[in-house]
Order: structure tokens, then sequence, then C-alpha cells
């Protein structure tokens, strides 16, 4: 008997044949979420020859109405106790949002208050928060009534310098897991109240552990937002920022975003530019002192394939031609995942920029993105800029395309 299952959505469905059409049809609720959705094809005809194939379907939602005012406010909080010291209507500001180049915010404001440096913002544009932040400087020329303010994306509260405790949290319970106990330990219960914030909490959504430590370390001294951001680009934690019950929340997660598609040709998107580098890391060597906590100095080499795979067999014939590096780790059983983490890296070399009319999409969030030549790139929001104009500037960036066919493809 001919059979055909179709898998969509998570739901498994059987066609039906229509002999008027000659096509195996049925009706689907489309889901009210619109995106990029993949589905399983299996037939099975006369003869039980099971055949199968995968293939995109692009569900378009409506989007929901939004009475726009184009006003945009700061919410001004003081950096010890999280009171509310001003909130300012802004009328000219560059908003960046960067976290892999620290980039930093310029308010303009025509208004003296009692801020400082280190205080905590909050912007809102048309009633939605599009940034927190911290204030980096505030200046004033000759007594005038402009006040330039200068801001840091708000994870610059842990540019700090800190004491490395509780590593082995990263290996055997979760990397957000060891963010939260250093966060914990340094802002929140430390020894020394006076520094501590009380209003900050913190919620732990998922438990990522890695086979690595900690790596900008000297003389067991760590800056605590160096690694906070290197865990965003290498192990896609994100972290967000909200207000509840009068306090600062901050939540820690591996955050699988549902996926945006985005189409140069039929959506308003100006400016789009982009850029290939096939430069890459195709061997990575890591040296190491220490084996299960014994002094027994070692290499281990790491080696990137024309497939994007790995090996550690130095003879293999699909090697892929690239950079060297030579890296340094204390033990031996940090030194894969030290040498993945560097190859990983070359994803980054793949950038795409582009301008979007009057829309807001979150940093972090996955995006299918139809180039005007049909291609088809899976990457993700990396940068955001807001300005006065209608157009906000996004950057892709980790596009995971293959460097290697582009690199055979050159060279041929």
């Amino acid at each position: 008997m001919e059979e055909v299952l179709i898998t969509f959505n998570g739901q498994n469905y059987l066609a039906n044949y229509n002999e008027q059409s000659g096509y195996y049809e049925l009706e689907i609720t489309a889901p009210k979420t619109g995106g990029i959705y993949y589905t399983d094809i299996k037939y099975t005809d006369l003869f039980e020859q099971i055949y199968e194939e995968s293939a995109t379907i692009q569900i378009f939602a409506k989007e929901e109405i939004i009475i726009e005012t184009n006003k945009v406010f700061m919410w001004i909080f003081d950096y010890y106790n999280f009171t509310v010291k001003d909130i300012i209507e802004l009328a000219d500001y560059t908003i960046s949002i960067d976290e892999e180049t620290n980039s930093s915010s310029t308010i303009n404001v025509l208004k003296k208050t009692n801020a400082k440096s280190n205080d905590i913002v909050m912007i809102k544009k048309n009633n939605e928060i599009i940034y927190w932040g911290v204030i980096d400087e505030i200046q004033n020329d000759d007594g005038q009534t402009l006040y330039q303010y200068t801001l840091k994306y708000i994870t610059n509260l842990f540019d700090r310098d800190i004491i490395l405790e509780n590593e082995n949290l990263i290996k055997n319970t979760g990397v957000e897991d060891f963010i939260a106990d250093a966060i914990t330990n340094n802002y929140i219960n430390c020894e020394d109240n006076f520094i501590n914030l009380p209003y900050l909490e913190l919620e732990i959504k998922t438990h990522t552990k890695k086979q690595t430590s900690v790596t900008n370390v000297n003389n067991n001294i760590y800056n605590l937002h160096t690694w906070i951001t290197n865990c965003n680009q290498n192990y896609d934690i994100v972290y967000s920022f909200s207000i509840k019950n009068k306090k600062l929340v901050m939540m820690i997660e591996t955050k699988k975003e549902k996926e945006i598609l985005i189409d140069v040709n039929a959506q308003p998107i100006s400016n789009y530019t982009e850029v290939f580098e096939t430069d890459v890391v195709s061997k990575v060597t890591v040296l190491y002192n220490m084996v299960n906590g014994e002094d027994s100095p070692g290499k281990y080499t790491l080696y990137l394939l024309n497939d994007r795979t790995t090996t550690t067999d130095m003879n293999n014939q699909n090697r892929a031609e690239g950079k060297i590096k030579t890296l340094y780790t204390q033990n031996y059983e940090d030194a894969e995942q030290t040498a993945l983490d560097n190859i990983k890296a070359n994803s980054y070399n793949h950038n795409i920029t582009f301008d979007y009319y009057n829309r807001f999409i979150q940093i972090g969030t996955p995006i299918t993105i139809k180039t005007k030549e049909s291609l088809i790139y899976n990457t993700y929001i990396s940068a955001i800029n807001i300005t006065q104009s209608k157009f906000i500037k996004y950057t892709c960036g980790n596009i995971r395309t293959n460097f290697i066919d582009k690199l055979l493809k050159e060279r041929s």
C-alpha cells in the first residue's frame, strides 16, 4: 500500500491521495509564530520500498500592530541601591550593542541630573526595552545645557579583576553556574558588605558543562567581564536583564531563540554588505604541564579537515590549509577544548551587515538570511546600532558556511 508520512513541527501526519490533482495532500494548521520550519517526508511504495526526503517551509505570520510614538526614554538607576534617579526623554542618541568589541553608546541629554559614573541605565523606545547599560562618563563643556553620556553595555558591571575560585563548576555543573558563583561571591554576598549590590538577583536557566578552564588567568586572577564575553562567543551563553519586584534580575542561559527569516530582496533592507575572509586556523598545538594533577609536560595537536571536522591524525589526507597556532593551558584535560575553541573561531571570518527598516531584533537572535544571489546562510545578530533613523544597523556573526569549499574553489 502506498503511504506518505509527513513530520511537521514535531507532529506526524498521513497525507491523502487526491485523484483529481494526482498529488498527496494534507491540511495543517499553520503555527502562530512565523519562521523556517523543517519537514521530513517518508514515502512507502507498493513494494514496501521506503523513500525519505526533507524540505523547508516558510511560514509568514501577521505582525502585531504597534502604535508608535517614536519617543525614547532613559531611566537612570543608582548603582548602590537601584533607586530611580531620573527619567529623561532622549532626542539625540547612538546606541551600540556589541559585546565582541565592547563598543560605547553616546547619549546627548539637555538636562542636568545627579547621575554619576557606574550608574545603571535602561532605554525604552515605544515602551520596549532596547538597551541596558552602565554610565562610563558624563561630559559637559563650559556649563552648557548639553550633557553627553558615554555608556557601556550592562555586562560591564562585572569589569573587575577577581580571584579564581570554584573553577571545577565549569566541568561538573555548568559554565552558567560558575559565572553565577563568581558574581554571587564578588557582587552579592562578598565579605566586604560595603561593595555588595543587594538589588542584584540571578536566575540560572541552563547548565552547560564544558571540559575547559578560565583562559584569561594571571597569577590566579582574571577579569570577570572578559570571561563572560568569552562564554557568550564560544559557548552561546546569553545574558538578559529585567526588573522584578524592584530588583535587577540577570538571567544566564544557553538560549535557542526562534530562527527569523530575513530575505534581502523581499524585506525593507538597505546597505547590505558581505565580507568574506578565507583566512582560517587549521592547526592548533596546545602545550600543557599537568596530567591528573601531576607534572607531565606534553602537547596536544588538533587539525582541521576539508569538511570542517577535526582530527588528531597528522597524516590525514583531508587536512585543510590555513594558519597555525600554538597555545598553552596548564592541564591536559583542558587541551582538547582549548584547541576546539580556537578552530571554532574560524566561523567569525564571514560577516554580513545590513540596515533594517523600523524592526528591532534582539542581539543573539538566530537568523536565516537569504542574500541577493539567493544564497542562504544560518547566522545570528552579533551587534546592533540604533540612532534616530528608522533604519537599525545589524551585524551578523559566526556564519555557518563552508570556508573550506570556498578555499578549494579559489585554489582550483
